[in-house]
């Protein structure tokens, strides 16, 4: 205490100068009108940018809440229309998908085998052989799952096979990516008689339970016919960007189980 007050001694006119300024500035803006009105609109204007901060912070977070309501609106709504597409007038499909949003946190598109990691895991349901799309088309198949992340392996991977057929005639075959370039793949296994239509649309078929039948996987470009084998090339430009993976929806199916069955005792 005795040094505090020894300090206040020593300095006592330095503080004494700080005091009469800060009585003259009051007086100052308090009787001048001019200085009263430029200290009251600098206070406007850093309030003014103070608020307008606080509303933008406020309205990111709003739009970030609105942005989640929608995608999960828009995943209700895909869900519909997958459950939808596989009826008639006359029958309706047992078998019923279920979709669940996910956002890709980490991606690649310009190596040999090309992943997506997306920020939901088994926690959320989301198993591997479940199918992922985007708002474009197909995009792959989850292939590991941990309890809060998943991987994907996408149709721009050196394994990925996804069965699928064109539109016009519903022939079938084999999608394989040449690990080129990220936005051309090739489906195999199309016989040499059949006509190629220009941008016929590839559908997947549904024949492994992962996909629904008839989601957009991409368009055809051109074709290459095989004398020696019989069958044909076609160049198919992929419906994703995979430059740009952002927001997607995993498809379960219900009775894949039962058709994963079926198969392995078909096959053994």
């Amino acid at each position: 205490m005795r040094n505090f007050f020894q300090f206040i001694w020593n300095n006592q006119f330095t503080f004494l100068f700080f005091f009469l300024e800060f009585i003259g500035f009051v007086i100052l803006t308090t009787n001048n009108s001019f200085h009263n009105s430029s200290l009251y609109s600098t206070s406007i204007s850093l309030s003014g940018k103070v608020a307008n901060i606080n509303n933008s912070y406020a309205q990111y977070i709003g739009l970030k809440e609105e942005n989640t309501l929608l995608l999960e609106e828009s995943a209700r709504l895909k869900e519909k229309l997958l459950n939808s597409s596989g009826t008639s007038n006359n029958n309706v499909s047992r078998i019923h998908y279920k979709t669940r949003k996910a956002n890709a946190i980490k991606s690649t598109y310009n190596l040999g085998n090309n992943y997506i990691i997306l920020d939901k895991g088994s926690n959320a349901g989301i198993s591997p052989q479940q199918g992922v799309i985007g708002p474009e088309g197909v995009v792959g198949i989850i292939s590991h799952c941990s309890e809060h992340y998943s991987k994907v392996i996408p149709l721009i991977h050196s394994q990925s096979l996804i069965s699928c057929k064109l539109s016009s005639s519903s022939y079938f075959g084999i999608l394989k990516w040449e690990g080129k370039d990220a936005h051309f793949a090739i489906l195999e296994d199309i016989p040499n008689h059949v006509g190629i239509q220009p941008n016929d649309s590839i559908l997947t078929r549904g024949a492994s339970g992962a996909f629904p039948p008839n989601e957009l996987i991409g368009f055809a470009v051109s074709s290459e016919r095989n004398e020696s084998t019989g069958f044909q090339s076609i160049t198919v430009k992929l419906a994703t960007n995979y430059e740009n993976i952002d927001n997607l929806y995993i498809i379960e199916n219900e009775e894949k189980p039962e058709l994963d069955s079926l198969i392995m005792e078909i096959e053994q």
